[in-house]
């Protein structure tokens, strides 16, 4: 019986493969206001049809709600949260109004050895000005585990830790609501010993000390109009606490919902309504 499951996942998961990309309106826009090269580091079809989505239908298909860009998490691509995306769309968002890239090789490095690194920064900060800048509105931030603290780099701005490339000021005025949700904002408790390399090094890494982290944690509220954030005291990835302060919820944010019983995953995907609650009314109801 397992190997009937199992042959029927695989056989699911074959015939019917996710596609998403940029819209053709989309794509036409990133290439003549940034070139071919940065449409690419974008749209990241190196990686598949299945690694970014967003965009307009036309010139007529303009936005009526603020564009929520979606970031993910640790060895993902954008994909992983179309649950989410579809969540939106029967709640009346448009292709145009959702919108997400992949950074990374989506899981081609071992978990254990990924960590934050200057490129992707720099891609979720090109992400954020392109699409603010296509559709006309203030952006709605959604940033899952990793993605949060890389996705708030990136609205910081500043010089990298690790290239210390400057990236230039902070983009907090284009940004309405940011929401953290399973956030490692303070690093992880599965990083309580620093290691040299990967996940849980004192520079880009999830150490609670790391520079990194150090950086992002120095100022307060240049996230957004609004920063929230939604966390679990079971998640058993980013953990609850480390070095003696809870892990995930932004401090000197506008709010944040406390969940009990729920794992790193669950509370990524079975709190959409509240996550679109906090990006369309600025509360949890």
């Amino acid at each position: 019986m397992r190997q009937l499951i199992l042959a029927a996942w695989i056989f699911v998961t074959v015939v019917q493969p996710v596609h998403a990309e940029f819209t053709p309106h989309f794509r036409k826009f990133l290439h003549e206001s940034y070139g071919v090269n940065m449409a690419g580091s974008l749209e990241r079809t190196d990686l598949g049809l299945d690694a970014s989505l967003g965009g307009m239908l036309n010139d007529n298909d303009r936005p009526s709600k603020q564009a929520v860009i979606l970031v993910h998490g640790i060895t993902n691509k954008i994909t992983r949260f179309m649950p989410m995306v579809h969540f939106l769309h029967s709640k009346g968002y448009k292709s145009g109004e959702v919108y997400g890239t992949t950074w990374g090789d989506a899981g081609v490095t071992p978990i254990g050895l990924v960590d934050m690194k200057c490129s992707y920064v720099k891609q979720i900060r090109s992400f954020i000005i392109a699409v603010r800048q296509y559709t006309g509105t203030q952006v709605d931030v959604i940033a899952y585990s990793m993605g949060s603290p890389i996705a708030r780099k990136a609205i910081l701005g500043g010089q990298c830790v690790d290239t210390r490339e400057i990236l230039g000021p902070p983009l907090t005025e284009l940004i309405d609501t940011f929401l953290s949700v399973a956030g490692a904002n303070y690093g992880s408790a599965l990083c309580v010993v620093p290691i040299p390399v990967g996940t849980c090094n004192r520079r880009t890494g999830l150490h609670c000390e790391s520079a990194f982290l150090q950086d992002i944690n120095n100022q307060a509220r240049y996230e957004g109009s609004y920063v929230y954030s939604i966390f679990s005291t079971t998640d058993e990835k980013v953990g609850f606490r480390t070095c003696g302060k809870p892990v995930s919820p932004i401090r000197g944010g506008t709010g944040y919902v406390k969940k009990d019983g729920l794992s790193h995953d669950q509370v990524m995907d079975n709190t959409h309504h509240l996550q679109m609650n906090f990006i369309s009314k600025h509360a949890p109801k």
